[in-house]
């Protein structure tokens, strides 16, 4: 999404709602807005996390203790705080779907950068008048899957869906770099774009 569009769903969501979280961020900084960080990692991966360790860089620590790449470690964090009513789902289901449900709205949420570097087809980049139409016109019981580049920003915009109402909204797992991996190798893997 443009930067716009993000100030956009920012305000929409409470203004500071969403944090600049990146692999880089310390886990003191992400757990300021995630509380629940220290107890999560604790439930999940059996790692109770100690005074010295919360100063150490998400992506440090990850690697130290051989835990799954940061970007996914901060997704399950979020997964585990936002609406339930969101729900993942595999790069291979949501082609099924795409071609099975002519009422499905596949939406991504990616910066006007990466839409250069290809989307799945179908899909509808999100912009602010997009995001009016969705919350004034569209039926919130139709089926709407999101993505970006590994699901963390989608994870945000479905939440913020969810919490309004939309009763089938889902995530590509993976965002568009499952895609590209699983369905369509021609959609080119990229780095940056951490979430």
């Amino acid at each position: 999404m443009t930067q716009k569009i993000g100030q956009k769903i920012l305000a929409l969501f409470g203004g500071s709602q969403l944090p600049i979280i990146n692999e880089n961020s310390l886990l003191r900084e992400i757990a300021e807005s995630y509380p629940h960080l220290y107890d999560f990692i604790e439930r999940k991966y059996g790692i109770k996390i100690g005074p010295e360790e919360i100063l150490e860089p998400l992506k440090t620590f990850v690697f130290r203790l051989g835990l799954p790449p940061a970007q996914i470690v901060f997704m399950e964090v979020q997964m585990d705080s936002l609406s339930k009513g969101v729900k993942e789902i595999t790069a291979q289901d949501t082609m099924n779907l795409l071609t099975a449900t002519p009422t499905l709205s596949l939406l991504d949420v990616r910066e006007s950068w990466e839409l250069k570097l290809g989307s799945i087809p179908k899909a509808l980049p999100l912009t602010a008048t997009l995001l009016d139409e969705i919350l004034q016109r569209w039926d919130k019981n139709n089926p709407v899957i999101l993505y970006c580049h590994f699901g963390i920003r989608s994870l945000d915009a479905a939440s913020f869906l969810a919490d309004r109402g939309f009763t089938k909204v889902f995530i590509l797992k993976g965002g568009i770099d499952n895609w590209s991996t699983e369905i369509d190798p021609t959609i080119p893997r990229y780095d940056g774009a951490y979430c």
